[in-house]
């Protein structure tokens, strides 16, 4: 073989080379820098995401401005509790404020999104988007959301580690979906004890629940945040499409996960009470 033949040879080799190697290349979407440590000490460093997918995520305008709602992490303290009915009432003022949202997915303008952080005008809610609120309640089920396709907020990357966990919150055990409220667990310096919560779906989740003693009061705090891409469920109508809930307002993302200590009611676990016992604490017992 003539010394042209062997240069063709390597020079193709090399290039194909370069090209496998491209792809396996993982893409990035620039890096998320953690400004505010809501979770006390305990964040954890997820090279899967926190390395490749910025704050903006990726998608359209309308996308990146609520993509950056959904990463913050700084909701100013103190945080208000928060219950259902007042969930249930911020999603009527959404609709008399006249801000698009809902199925086909809809997403409001970055004009539109302040109004969110005070839509009530009547019944004296002070809160809104960006608020840090605190709600208590059951697990009815968590699991890990969009996982074969990813979500824009997540630059599309598909697979546990890189995207939410998503915690339908219920008054009870065994209250419907379509009453819950959601909390929305995101991928970012996530504490590895919290993705116990994705794992309490399907026909095993509520043995799993109560093997991991989470079948009692927890308490979610985090940023209010109001996921314009879904719809909630309504009195007397079909179910709109998954994921099911009461009220588009989430708590999103998640700053801390208690467990109450003092029993299975919630009766017996007031917010404000001295019975509870953060979640990463509580699974070393």
């Amino acid at each position: 073989m003539n010394a042209w033949r062997i240069a063709v040879i390597v020079a193709a080799t090399s290039a194909i080379a370069a090209c496998a190697l491209v792809r396996r290349s993982p893409r990035v979407f620039g890096t998320f820098t953690l400004q505010c440590d809501p979770f006390g000490g305990i964040a954890e460093h997820n090279q899967a995401i926190d390395d490749r997918c910025g704050l903006d995520g990726v998608g359209s305008t309308n996308s990146v401005t609520q993509n950056r709602v959904k990463n913050n992490f700084c909701a100013p303290a103190p945080a208000t509790v928060v219950d259902v009915a007042t969930l249930r009432t911020l999603q009527d003022d959404v609709a008399a404020l006249g801000i698009p949202h809902g199925k086909p997915q809809t997403i409001p303008s970055p004009a539109d999104r302040p109004k969110l952080q005070h839509p009530d005008t009547m019944h004296g809610i002070a809160i809104g988007e960006g608020s840090l609120v605190q709600f208590v309640g059951f697990i009815i089920e968590g699991h890990y959301s969009d996982t074969s396709k990813g979500e824009d907020v997540n630059c599309k990357f598909s697979g546990d580690p890189p995207n939410d966990i998503h915690v339908a919150i219920g008054q009870a055990l065994t209250e419907a979906e379509c009453e819950s409220i959601t909390a929305e667990i995101i991928p970012h310096f996530r504490p590895h004890k919290w993705t116990i919560l994705g794992t309490l779906h399907g026909s095993d989740g509520p043995r799993l629940r109560q093997q991991a003693r989470l079948d009692r009061p927890l308490r979610f705090k985090g940023q209010l945040m109001f996921d314009a891409s879904h719809d909630p469920c309504a009195p007397g109508e079909a179910h709109p499409a998954p994921p099911l809930r009461s009220s588009s307002w989430e708590i999103h993302p998640v700053y801390g996960i208690d467990v109450c200590t003092a029993g299975e009611t919630l009766a017996a676990c007031p917010v404000d009470g001295l019975v509870w016992k953060a979640l990463d604490e509580f699974m070393q017992q």
